[in-house]
């Protein structure tokens, strides 16, 4: 791992964690309440202004995204636990744990490039967007042929832009939500 990532979902267990202060079933606000006795001031304030953000990022997830990350990420629980109380599958969990540390990645990039300089590498960012031939690319997928597959389309990101591209999935969904 490079210096300037970081690694969100081990950072926001490390922050968010209080033994004092275990976090309620389904509240994520209060995790986040007090400072750490016996630490000065200064850092107390620090790590209060990290948790206080980390608690608004937290927030912007929908509450079974929230619950999943409170379940856990702060209280411990395995998948499996987590499956037979919810009712839902391993499966569907772990999708549900990829979404929402995407959302707190992207919740949490800005704050962290301004507040502690670091250059946060956006995984979840689409290739086309981070693509300086973004525009033209946006064009050809604007302008295909609608009759024909996305073959051509693919074949023209690999020769003319050097983006390999094996789905179309990946470029309608760039379509359907980037554009």
């Amino acid at each position: 791992m490079s210096s300037n990532r970081l690694v969100y979902q081990n950072w926001i267990v490390e922050i968010g964690y209080d033994p004092d202060h275990p976090p309620p079933r389904g509240a994520c606000e209060t995790i986040y309440t007090g400072a750490d006795p016996g630490s000065d001031r200064a850092e107390a304030d620090r790590l209060g202004m990290i948790r206080g953000r980390v608690a608004s990022a937290l927030a912007q997830l929908d509450e079974q995204e929230r619950e999943f990350i409170i379940r856990f990420h702060y209280q411990g629980q395995t998948y499996r636990s987590i499956s037979r109380r919810s009712g839902r599958s391993i499966h569907r969990l772990e999708t549900l744990h990829r979404r929402a540390l995407k959302r707190l990645r992207r919740e949490l990039a800005g704050w962290v490039e301004k507040t502690f300089g670091i250059d946060v590498t956006r995984e979840d960012e689409c290739i086309i967007c981070r693509s300086k031939d973004r525009q033209a690319i946006d064009d050809l997928i604007a302008n295909r042929d609608q009759t024909r597959n996305w073959k051509p389309v693919l074949e023209q990101l690999r020769e003319k832009y050097g983006l390999t591209v094996r789905s179309p999935q990946l470029l309608i969904g760039h379509e359907k939500y980037h554009c």
